[in-house]
C-alpha cells in the first residue's frame, strides 16, 4: 500500500496515456465496424428487395401471358374486372394490338379514350420494345388518374403457337399496393433510399423512402454524372468491368461522391431479366453522426473512468473494508431474502443465551403447501412467494426482534415477548399478514404457515433444546394447518411416535408391506359396475396400521408422492390381471392426494403407468377431493381437462364437505359426485344431513353426474338414498374392502 501511494501520479500517469491510447484503438475499430454494419444492411436489403421485386415482377409476367391469351380466347373482357378484384395490387388491366392500339380494358376505362400506345411519345419507346421482346417490359412509373394512384406499366407480348405476335397484355402495378412492402418494412430509416433504376434509359421506376417521394423523380432520367459515379466506384474497388458486374449477380458496395462533394455509401445488384438496377444509399453524414455518438460516449466513459481513477486511490482503504463487510453479510445472510441465516443464527445465540440472560421465546414458522408451489410452478416461482413471505414477516414482527431463515421453507423469529397472550397476539399478527392473498405473475392464491412457540429457559437451555421444542410444537400446528401451539412436555411423546412411524414407513414401501384391498360400488339394481382401491399396511413391527394413522404421517414427511406412485402402479397390474382371469371389466376408482396432485410430472407418471400396463377394457376414475380446489384453480382446470381428454372417469369425493363453489363445480370436467360418509351415517336421524344429501343429489342431477353415497351400512339408508335419487353405493352393507382373491369370490358370486 505504501508502495502504491508513493508512485500514485506515476501510476496516474501510466494508466492515462494506456487509456489514451486504447481510445484511439477502440475509436478506429468502431468506425470500421459501423461502417461495415452499413454496408452489409444495405447488401442485406437489396438482396431481400431484389429477391422480392424479381419474385413479383416474375409472378406479374406469368400472369400478363395467361391472362391474354385467355382475353383473345374468349373475346370477352369480363375477365378482366374478376381479375382485378382479385388482385388488389393492380391498377388496371389492357389488351392492345400491335399497332398500339387497345381492344380490351377493364369495365372502368372507356378505351375509346385512352391513347395509342405506338403514337403516344410516352409510351412509344416501351412498347416498341416489349414488341422486339419475349419477356415482360416496365415502362414509365406514371399517374394513373383514372385511379388516383402511381402505377408501372407492365407489358408483354402474346405469342400463338407459330410464334406469331398477337398483341400485347398490359397492366398498371399500383406503387401503393404491390410496392406498400418496401415503404413499410424494406427501409433502413428515414436515411436509407432503396431505387429501383431502368437500365436501359436511367428512368427511375420505383423509389421507397420513410419521406413521400416527390413525383419528379419519375419524371426525368437520373443524371448520368451519378450513375458514372457509382460505376465507376464499383468497378474500381473491385476492379472489375461493368459488363461483368451485370452479368455475374453479386452485391457490391462502395462509397462515392456526388452533388458538391457530398458523401454516399451505396449497395448495387442488377436484375438481367427486367434490366433492373437495385441501388440502396445512405449518407456518409448518418454513419458520421453514428460514430459521433459512439465516440463521444467513449470519451464520456474515458473522463469517468480516469475520473474514478483519481478519486479511487484515497477511497481504496474504504472499499477493502466495505468489501470485507459485503462478505460477511453474504456468509451470514441468505442471499435469497436478504435475512440473517443458519450462520449467523448461531452466531448470534451468544447475544441471547448467556449467564442471567432474560427469558426469550423462539417462533418456528413453516409455510403449508410451499412443496405444491414449487411443484406446481417451479423453483423461481416458489422463490418469489418466500420472498414477498420474508418481506412481510419484517413488517409486523415486534421491535428487538430477529427473523431468520432456517432453511427451505422455514424461518425463525427471536423475540423478547415471553407472555402468552403477547406472543398469541404477535403470532396472530403474522398469520394475518401472510394469509392475505399473494399476487404473483399472473396467478393469485393464499399460503398460511404453522408456528410453534418455545420459550428459554422454560423450554430449553440450549439452542437445540430449544430448536426441538419448537420443532415439536409447530408440527403439532401443522396437523390443523395455519395455527400457532406452544410447547408442551405431552407433545414429546407424540412427536417421537410420528418420528419412529415414518421410519418404520419408509421401510415399509421398501419391504412390500404395502397392498391394495378393493371395495365393490353397487348400481341402483345392486349389480357391482366397480370398486375403489384403498392402500393398507401390514407392518412386521407394528401389525396391521389403520390408513387413517399412516397417510397423515405419509402427507407431512413428504412420502406421499412416492407412496401414490406404488398405489397406482399395483392397483393397474392387479386389476389388469384380475379382469383378464375373471374375463369381465369394470371400472376401478383410485385415490389421488393433493400433493401428488400437484406434482409438475404427475400426469407423465400418469400416462406412463397406463401405457405400461397396456389398458384396454379396464375403465379408471380418479378420486379428487373437494380440498383440492383451495389449490390455485389456473393449474388444476387445465390439468383436469388433459385427464379426460385421455378417456378417464373423474369423481369428487367427500362433496359437501370442501370449500368448493357451485360455479367453480360447473366448470370442471366430473363424472360423479360422492357422498360423504358423514351425511350417510345421520341421515336416518338428522333432517339437516337429509336436506345436505337431498341438495347434493339435485346439484349432481342438474350437471348430468352420477351421484355416489359412500359407508351405506343398512338397508334403511340404501332405501332412504334411493328415495331421493341416489344411482350409486358403496358400504359395509354391500362388502367391506376385499383383498385380492376375495375379489374374486365375490364377483363369482354376483355372476
Amino acid at each position: 500500500m505504501a508502495l502504491i501511494q508513493k508512485n500514485i501520479w506515476t501510476i496516474f500517469y501510466i494508466i492515462l496515456f494506456s487509456g489514451t491510447l486504447f481510445l484511439g484503438i477502440a475509436s478506429y475499430n468502431t468506425w470500421h465496424s459501423i461502417d461495415e454494419k452499413y454496408a452489409t444492411n444495405q447488401s442485406n436489403l437489396v438482396k431481400l428487395v431484389g429477391n422480392a421485386t424479381h419474385s413479383l415482377f416474375l409472378s406479374q409476367e406469368m400472369m400478363l401471358d395467361v391472362l391474354g391469351k385467355q382475353v383473345l380466347k374468349d373475346k370477352e373482357p369480363r375477365i378482366l374486372d374478376d381479375l382485378l378484384r382479385l388482385n388488389p395490387s393492380v391498377v388496371a388491366f389492357g389488351f392492345v394490338d400491335v399497332n398500339g392500339t387497345y381492344l380490351y380494358v377493364n369495365s372502368k376505362f372507356d378505351k375509346t379514350k385512352l391513347p395509342n400506345l405506338r403514337q403516344n411519345p410516352l409510351t412509344k419507346d416501351s412498347f416498341e420494345y416489349t414488341l422486339a421482346s419475349e419477356k415482360m417490359i416496365l415502362g414509365n412509373t406514371y399517374f394513373i388518374a383514372g385511379s388516383g394512384r402511381w402505377g408501372i406499366p407492365i407489358r408483354k407480348s402474346i405469342y400463338d403457337e407459330s410464334g406469331q405476335i398477337l398483341g400485347v397484355m398490359t397492366a398498371g402495378l399500383g406503387i401503393e399496393g404491390a410496392f406498400k412492402i418496401y415503404t413499410e418494412n424494406l427501409s433502413l430509416g428515414d436515411y436509407n433510399k432503396v431505387t429501383l433504376i431502368r437500365e436501359r434509359d436511367a428512368f427511375v421506376q420505383f423509389q421507397s423512402s420513410n419521406h413521400k417521394t416527390p413525383k419528379e423523380v419519375y419524371e426525368a432520367p437520373l443524371a448520368e454524372s451519378f450513375l458514372k459515379a457509382i460505376f465507376d466506384g464499383i468497378t474500381e474497388k473491385y476492379g472489375i468491368s461493368l459488363e461483368t458486374l451485370k452479368t455475374n449477380g453479386n452485391i457490391y458496395t462502395a462509397k462515392i461522391q456526388h452533388e458538391a462533394n457530398a458523401c454516399i455509401q451505396i449497395a448495387l445488384k442488377y436484375d438481367p431479366r427486367y434490366e433492373l438496377w437495385i441501388l440502396s444509399q445512405i449518407d456518409e453524414t448518418q454513419i458520421l453522426h453514428e460514430f459521433f455518438y459512439t465516440f463521444m460516449s467513449y470519451v464520456l466513459i474515458f473522463l469517468l473512468m480516469h475520473g474514478i481513477l483519481f478519486l479511487l486511490f484515497r477511497v481504496i482503504a474504504h472499499a477493502e473494508n466495505k468489501r470485507s463487510n459485503d462478505l460477511i453479510f453474504q456468509a451470514t445472510h441468505d442471499a435469497l431474502t436478504k435475512l440473517p441465516n443458519r450462520a449467523y443464527f448461531q452466531q448470534c445465540m451468544n447475544d441471547w443465551i448467556y449467564q442471567d440472560s432474560p427469558p426469550f421465546s423462539l417462533l418456528y414458522m413453516d409455510l403449508d403447501h410451499f412443496k405444491n408451489v414449487n411443484d406446481s410452478f417451479g423453483h423461481h416461482f416458489g422463490d418469489l412467494v418466500l420472498i414477498e413471505f420474508s418481506k412481510r414477516i419484517l413488517h409486523v414482527k415486534s421491535e428487538n426482534s430477529v427473523v431468520i431463515r432456517q432453511g427451505g421453507d422455514e424461518f425463525i423469529l427471536l423475540s423478547y415477548l415471553v407472555k402468552d397472550d403477547e406472543l398469541l397476539a404477535q403470532a396472530e399478527k403474522i398469520m394475518q399478514e401472510i394469509s392475505k392473498p399473494y399476487h404473483i405473475k399472473q396467478f393469485n392464491f393464499v399460503i398460511g404457515a404453522s408456528i410453534g412457540i418455545a420459550k428459554y429457559p422454560e423450554h430449553g437451555k440450549t439452542l437445540d433444546m430449544l430448536l426441538r421444542a419448537s420443532d415439536i410444537a409447530m408440527y403439532e400446528a401443522k396437523k390443523y394447518k395455519n395455527s400457532v401451539r406452544f410447547f408442551a412436555s405431552s407433545m414429546q411423546e407424540g412427536y417421537l411416535n410420528r418420528v419412529s412411524l415414518e421410519q418404520t414407513l419408509r421401510q415399509a414401501l421398501n419391504k412390500q408391506e404395502l397392498y391394495m384391498v378393493y371395495q365393490p360400488q353397487m348400481d341402483h339394481y345392486g349389480v357391482m359396475y366397480g370398486v375403489e382401491a384403498l392402500v393398507r399396511w401390514q407392518s412386521e413391527e407394528l401389525g396391521l396400521v389403520p390408513p387413517d394413522k399412516f397417510i397423515p404421517v405419509a402427507e407431512a414427511s413428504g412420502l406421499m408422492p412416492k407412496l401414490g406412485d406404488f398405489i397406482m402402479r399395483r392397483t393397474l397390474e392387479e386389476m389388469k390381471t384380475f379382469q383378464e382371469e375373471m374375463g369381465t371389466s369394470f371400472q376401478v376408482s383410485l385415490n389421488i392426494s393433493i400433493k401428488q396432485f400437484m406434482e409438475a410430472t404427475f400426469l407423465e407418471k400418469l400416462t406412463h403407468e397406463i401405457e405400461n400396463v397396456r389398458l384396454s377394457n379396464l375403465v379408471l376414475c380418479l378420486e379428487i377431493t373437494e380440498s383440492l380446489f383451495i389449490e390455485d384453480i389456473d393449474y388444476l382446470l387445465p390439468l383436469l381437462q388433459k385427464i379426460r381428454a385421455m378417456g378417464l372417469y373423474i369423481s369428487m369425493d367427500d362433496f359437501g364437505t370442501g370449500y368448493s363453489s357451485l360455479s367453480i363445480l360447473r366448470k370442471l370436467p366430473v363424472d360423479e359426485l360422492k357422498i360423504d360418509k358423514s351425511f350417510v351415517d345421520t341421515l336416518l336421524e338428522d333432517i339437516t344431513a337429509e336436506k345436505m344429501v337431498q341438495n347434493i343429489i339435485t346439484i349432481g342431477k342438474n350437471l348430468d353426474l352420477a351421484i355416489l353415497a359412500e359407508g351405506v351400512e343398512t338397508k334403511e339408508q340404501e332405501e332412504k338414498l334411493k328415495s331421493l335419487g341416489c344411482d350409486r353405493f358403496q358400504g359395509y352393507l354391500y362388502a367391506k374392502p376385499l383383498p385380492y382373491e376375495a375379489l374374486k369370490s365375490f364377483v363369482q358370486a354376483q355372476k
